[in-house]
């Protein structure tokens, strides 16, 4: 190998370091409700090529990372699927005052994969024995099923699996390991899933998504820029199409 070649090697390996450690620096991390991640990650691809910014994605129910955030996770962006949890960051000295947004509105299905017939809300009122729920505490999906099943009054009626969140709730029905439950509506559309009833949106409190800029981020000016982003209309007519209402629709 030459002098002048060997130079011209070091120097495009010194250019990809600085690229990639530009690239590193540059991201945005972003902790996001485990229903809305895959919708999230075809949105940060779309903002990857426009602008250049990379979005990191961490994922899990909205009150596991709730709690991580006020352990002090080291997140920019706070993606809840829930109006309280988003609050409640805000109101504390982890969530900047003000940012707090809407990015969508969940929506739940009662979903039986496996039923001969078509699956209605005569099927739901008809339905025994044990369904999957994602747990109420911890999940904004598993409270809003909880608040649709307590004012059909058949909260009584079953039997419980609780997944840690909305998607493990969608693992447990899609196994087989249970005939049926309640999942977000988002999932079932993802995965071309049948039979199911979507839940009127009056059954139970309506499930607000929001977002809100945590304290420790060292990149609000992008973390704003990405809000923005997220509430364009054309990345919500995206959301809108991945099951969820939209902000044009909720305010």
């Amino acid at each position: 190998m030459t002098k002048k070649l060997f130079m011209k090697m070091t120097i495009c390996l010194l250019l990809l370091m600085l690229l990639y450690s530009f690239s590193v620096q540059a991201s945005i991390k972003v902790a996001v409700a485990s229903n809305f991640k895959t919708t999230l990650i075809e949105i940060a691809a779309l903002y990857e090529i426009e602008t250049g910014q990379k979005i990191l994605i961490s994922s899990a129910s909205t009150g596991i990372l709730y709690h991580q955030i006020q352990q002090g996770a080291p997140f920019d962006l706070f993606l809840s699927a829930d109006l309280k949890r988003a609050k409640l960051t805000e109101d504390s000295n982890k969530g900047v005052s003000g940012s707090r947004f809407t990015y969508a509105q969940g929506r739940i299905a009662f979903w039986a994969p496996k039923h001969a017939d078509f699956v209605n809300a005569d099927t739901l009122q008809k339905f025994k024995g044990r369904i999957a729920i994602a747990n109420p505490k911890l999940a904004p999906y598993g409270l809003a099923t909880e608040q649709t099943l307590n004012n059909l009054n058949l909260l009584q009626q079953f039997s419980y699996v609780q997944g840690a969140n909305i998607s493990q709730t969608y693992q447990f029905i899609d196994s087989g390991n249970v005939k049926a439950g309640f999942v977000a509506y988002s999932l079932l559309l993802e995965h071309q899933g049948r039979n199911f009833f979507l839940i009127p949106t009056s059954y139970h409190q309506p499930i607000l998504q929001q977002g809100v800029l945590l304290t420790g981020s060292k990149k609000s000016l992008e973390v704003y820029n990405f809000m923005d982003y997220l509430t364009s209309t054309t990345i919500q007519r995206l959301i809108r199409s991945k099951g969820y209402l939209t902000i044009k629709y909720v305010n």
